[in-house]
Parts: C-alpha cells; sequence; structure tokens
C-alpha cells in the first residue's frame, strides 16, 4: 500500500534536504487543463497569474481567478482543472514544514508551527487579496517566486525570512481551532485515495467498478457517489483520464505507433481510444503528435 501510495505523490522535485522548497511555474495547456488528483507532504500555496482555474482539496472546491491565492496543507488530496480553451496559469510555493523549524523547541515552534502541523489550528484555504494583510501576503508569495528565480547571494535566507512572515499574517488573520469533519467524510476520503492509488497503479489494465467494489468493500452505487463526491468525475471519467495522461507523455517522449500507445495506456481499441483522445485534446492522437 505504501508503494501504491508513493506512486500517486506528486513527482515533481520539491527541493532537498538543505533547501526543502520549491516554486514551480505552471503554464496551462488551454486545450488540456485538468491535472491528475494526486498528494504531497509538503504544504503548498499555489497563486493564479492568469485565467481561472478550479481548485479542489478534498472535497472542498474553490473557484480561482488572477490574484487569487490557495493554501493547500500537507497530505490533502487536491487537483486542478479549468476549462478547454480557457487560460488557467498559476505558480506554486512548495516546501516542507520542517523547513521552517526552529533547532530548539522554542515558543515559535510550540506554539505557532507544531499546533497546525498536528492540525490543532487550521488556516483559510481560500484568499483573495482585498484587505491590506490579503495584498500583502500577496505580494510576499511574488516576492518568493521573484527572488527564488534570481537565485542571488543568500536568497535562502530572504525566502525563510518571508515565509515566516506569511506565517505571521496567516496565524493572525485566519487561523481558527479545528473544527472536527464527520467520521463519515473522513472515512469517503480515505477509501477515494484508495481507489485513485489503485487506479494509478493499474491504469494500463482493464478496470471494472465490480472489481473496484469487491477490493474496497464498498457497494458499487456507494463507491461512484463517493468517487464523484471527491474528485467531481466519475470513476470511468478518471480512469479514461490517467490513461489519456499517460499517453500524452508517451507521444511527446516516443515514436511508438499510436495503436501502440493505446494499447500500452489499456485502451482495447485505436477507435476508442481516438475517441476519448479528441474528448479531452479536441484533436486526435496523431494531430497532438503533429502540433508538438
Amino acid at each position: 500500500m505504501k508503494e501504491q501510495r508513493d506512486q500517486l505523490r506528486e513527482q515533481l522535485p520539491h527541493g532537498n534536504a538543505m533547501f526543502s522548497l520549491m516554486v514551480h511555474e505552471i503554464e496551462t495547456e488551454c486545450s488540456f487543463n485538468e491535472r491528475v488528483c494526486h498528494w504531497h507532504d509538503e504544504l503548498e500555496f499555489l497563486v493564479v497569474t492568469k485565467g481561472q482555474v478550479e481548485v479542489h482539496v478534498d472535497n472542498r472546491i474553490y473557484l480561482a481567478e488572477t490574484g487569487s491565492i490557495i493554501y493547500i496543507p500537507s497530505n490533502h488530496l487536491h487537483s486542478i482543472s479549468g476549462k478547454a480553451g480557457c487560460p488557467g496559469n498559476f505558480f506554486a510555493i512548495v516546501f516542507h514544514q520542517n523547513f521552517m523549524n526552529s533547532f530548539l523547541p522554542d515558543i515559535i515552534q510550540l506554539r505557532y508551527l507544531d499546533s497546525v502541523k498536528c492540525g490543532q489550528t487550521v488556516f483559510a484555504e481560500y484568499i483573495y487579496p482585498i484587505q491590506e494583510w490579503e495584498r500583502k501576503l500577496h505580494s510576499l508569495l511574488w516576492d518568493i517566486r521573484d527572488i527564488f528565480e534570481k537565485k542571488e547571494t543568500a536568497y535562502e535566507m530572504l525566502i525563510k525570512a518571508k515565509l515566516y512572515e506569511i506565517w505571521y499574517l496567516l496565524y493572525v488573520n485566519t487561523g481558527q481551532k479545528r473544527i472536527s469533519t464527520p467520521q463519515h467524510a473522513n472515512c469517503q476520503i480515505t477509501v477515494t485515495k484508495s481507489i485513485i492509488e489503485y487506479i494509478t497503479e493499474h491504469y494500463d489494465r482493464h478496470i471494472s467498478l465490480g472489481e473496484l467494489s469487491k477490493k474496497f468493500n464498498i457497494s458499487e452505487g456507494h463507491l461512484c457517489r463517493s468517487f464523484k463526491l471527491i474528485t467531481q468525475r466519475s470513476v470511468i471519467e478518471y480512469i479514461n483520464y490517467c490513461r489519456i495522461n499517460r499517453s500524452i507523455e508517451l507521444l511527446r517522449e516516443t515514436d511508438r505507433d499510436v495503436s501502440e500507445i493505446a494499447g500500452m495506456v489499456g485502451f482495447n481499441t485505436i477507435s476508442y481510444f481516438n475517441k476519448m483522445f479528441k474528448k479531452y485534446m479536441h484533436m486526435t492522437p496523431s494531430e497532438f503528435r503533429q502540433a508538438i
């Protein structure tokens, strides 16, 4: 199970043990704006730079437009999607909370960091910069992006200082004691994560609802309802999305025949592969390959 879970974690590097922070600049393809659901140990700040995206954090949905800030706690299932043909660009600052830890367990560590790490204190997940402190937060996130890009002398120290200021703004203005999530909601999220792990592991072969129902000891009807509630996609839609997402990589990175790629990602017929590819990409696999 741990190996399956690791496969679903985002594979982009998030820094290293010496400096566990990374800034990712994402210019979403207008033809294929969705990203597979994933999670990671690190925290994430997402800032929309152009257009509009829909962000899912567990079973919560945020419609984020230019300037919006999304805070994603560690180990929360999340995805970003947009409408085909519309831009949805953003940058993401991803870092491990240990990066902010004190060497010794001082009052900053115990009161303001550990309370968030253990879930006793939660921050607002969606912020649009209207109030002064929100505009300051937005500016600080852009500062980190620019500092990280330039990497001038002692940039790591300056980034860490700005993270503390960001933490202060969130703690003072949005920090609140955690309200317990209903047990049934936690169960839905846990089961959905397990189903996604299984799909990610086995998307290249036939997966039936009956198989998933039996494996996770849940009725097909309840499985479908819970999965759609959390991911906003049906199980079949998610399977096809994973397959198309992988096929895009193979079309870009290899010269394999389209029919061979279709089989490699789990489609039994080239006609169904072409149909699903065109549904997501608004062009055929051959047209996509010619365009790249």
